[in-house]
């Protein structure tokens, strides 16, 4: 769990993936969680860091061991590494996106009048998904970066992004072993509309790209909101 205490913090970890499923326990679920010795497994780990980062301490941790993972023994091994820039983000121009939600999305209304704390939503609005990564964008891009009407860009995905396919479910999961938190897992395909806004459009392509590298929603950090996306010409 990252102990950075920002609200958007520059980090986030993915839950342990085996055979390309989460590791997660679920309300409705009566066993406890274990890692089996002799099996593989993976997570990402994605941090947005400066340009002086030194690179060589990250790469010297392909093939390391981890003593005392839980009482246990891991072993790193093929480990990869992707470097990206905010002004490389992007897809071109698609005529459509997949976006695979791996593991629960907690999407929240912001607060309005006397409802302080908003309310989560189990379906993947694009104005609530665009917002949320474009606060998380703002909050740790480079100042010649910022992105100035979020609020436009959100409203603007709404009317871009049109819902054609979807599959999805909403899940119960227990986190901390006694907090219970509701979020929705699947997939969602988008038809994008023709439109003459060209920077609007780069810049919805851009954050669905980010999407990939630090999730969507809330408790990034720590699992919550891991997407895949998937585009098409």
């Amino acid at each position: 769990m990252s102990q950075i205490n920002q609200l958007f913090k520059p980090i986030s970890v993915s839950p342990i993936y085996f055979d390309e499923k989460p590791l997660l326990k679920f309300s409705d679920g009566t066993t406890i969680l274990h890692l089996q010795p002799e099996h593989l497994y993976s997570f990402t780990c994605s941090m947005i860091v400066n340009e002086d980062l030194p690179i060589h301490e990250v790469i010297s941790l392909e093939c390391s061991e981890v003593e005392e993972v839980f009482g246990a023994r891991a072993i790193l091994e093929q480990v990869r590494i992707d470097i990206r820039k905010f002004s490389s983000l992007g897809f071109g121009r698609p005529k459509g996106i997949r976006m695979d939600f791996m593991s629960p999305v907690l999407l929240q209304l912001p607060s309005f009048r006397r409802f302080k704390r908003g309310r989560y939503v189990l379906f993947p609005i694009p104005s609530l998904i665009i917002g949320s990564l474009v606060d998380h964008w703002n909050a740790n891009c480079d100042p010649n970066m910022l992105i100035k009407r979020p609020e436009f860009l959100s409203v603007y995905a709404n009317y871009l992004m049109m819902e054609s396919a979807y599959s999805l479910r909403p899940v119960t999961v227990i986190y901390d072993e006694k907090k219970k938190i509701r979020g929705f897992m699947g997939w969602v395909f988008y038809d994008l509309r023709k439109c003459r806004n060209n920077i609007s459009f780069k810049r919805i392509m851009a954050l669905l790209d980010y999407a990939q590298y630090v999730g969507v929603g809330k408790s990034r950090a720590t699992g919550f909101g891991q997407v895949r996306v998937s585009c098409t010409y």
